[in-house]
């Protein structure tokens, strides 16, 4: 009888080091095959939906308010804010 016990308390051993090695491989070969494919899918459209983008690279393009008066007055101008040192 204790044979027995030795023999399948061995036997669930190594059905559950077995299982935790295929879990192991298994996990291993979908991070390296699957998981790229929906990574590597959402930046493939991400360049599709912005019309904006298919300008060259390296071009400059400023866009201007119609709306505002590029002039500035003459009493209006830049507010520095200045403190005394001792």
């Amino acid at each position: 009888m204790e044979q027995l016990n030795v023999i399948l308390f061995l036997v669930g051993f190594f059905r559950t080091v077995l299982v935790i090695v295929i879990i192991y491989y298994a996990i291993k070969i979908l991070t390296k095959y699957v998981l790229p494919m929906f990574i590597n899918q959402p930046k493939q459209h991400r360049d599709f939906r912005d019309p904006r983008n298919s300008k060259p690279e390296g071009e400059v393009t400023i866009e201007r308010d119609r709306h505002k008066n590029g002039r500035v007055s003459k009493d209006e101008g830049e507010y520095v804010d200045f403190e005394e040192v001792d």
